[in-house]
């Protein structure tokens, strides 16, 4: 019985930093968006849609825009973009991200030093010749983990 009231009194705490943090946050404006720095050979297919990303203050960071990718190919653990620091998140965060490969599903893994690395779906790699980052986000703090 104390596990449980123990437990509940944690998640609870949890629920008020949350409560507070949205009550701040709808008052403030949203951030600006920045762009991602770029690693190695990989680009910005169309000027339009440059990649970009943003910490608001509910301690999550959003995406947007696409990342081209060397050779037309998504080589597995290959590292596409570096966040400056102050948008690393806490612990390591897997995010969803779409792209124009046929038969694999890709994903950014983001390490707590800021590195964006690329996991091709049972690895190896696959032809794709871009990322979107649309609609992608991840937390950045610690919390939900256990």
């Amino acid at each position: 019985m104390p596990d449980t009231i123990a437990a509940l009194a944690r998640r609870l705490a949890r629920l008020e930093r949350r409560v507070t943090a949205l009550e701040r946050a709808r008052r403030a404006p949203y951030p600006p968006w920045r762009d991602v720095p770029l690693t190695g050979d990989t680009s910005v297919p169309d000027p339009e849609q440059p990649p970009q990303m943003r910490a608001n203050l509910w301690d999550t960071l959003e995406f947007s825009g696409r990342i081209g990718l060397p050779g037309g190919r998504a080589m597995d653990e290959t590292v596409v973009g570096l966040l400056p620091e102050g948008y690393w998140p806490a612990v390591p965060r897997t995010v969803p991200v779409a792209s124009d490969a046929n038969r694999r599903e890709l994903h950014l893994v983001i390490s707590p030093d800021g590195q964006m690395t690329l996991r091709v779906q049972d690895g190896g790699s696959v032809k794709a010749t871009w990322l979107s980052l649309d609609s992608a986000s991840c937390r950045i703090d610690g919390e939900g983990e256990e």
